[in-house]
């Protein structure tokens, strides 16, 4: 099954310092990205990436349930100060077929 996951940081209202911006960075965006690039050369991130400009993750990914989503969204250190949204997705062929089998009955009620 394929997922839609984003990652997006919580504003935490204050102005940064120095000394934290730079734990921030080495404690939650460093290993963030190596975790992604991680889970890309697993073939379990398919496609996606940082968004620019901000501190937030889009990307899909290729997981047999929903538990293990979850494993790979709380794998990525960002999560734990993100709003996260993971969205289902199916196939451009699954859709299609659907959408036949609807005109198929809404033709036959005419």
């Amino acid at each position: 099954m394929l997922f839609l996951i984003e990652l997006d940081r919580v504003n935490p209202g204050s102005t940064p310092t120095p000394d934290g911006s730079r734990t921030f960075i080495e404690q939650v965006i460093f290993p963030t990205l190596d975790r992604a690039e991680q889970l890309v050369a697993e073939g379990t991130i398919l496609s996606g990436g940082p968004v620019v400009g901000e501190v937030s993750l889009r990307f899909i990914v290729e997981a047999d349930s929903s538990e293990n989503v979850d494993r790979i969204v709380t794998s990525l250190p960002l999560w734990t100060v993100s709003k996260t949204k993971v969205t289902p997705l199916i196939s451009f062929g699954e859709r299609r077929e659907h959408v036949k089998t609807l005109l198929n009955r809404a033709s036959a009620r005419v």
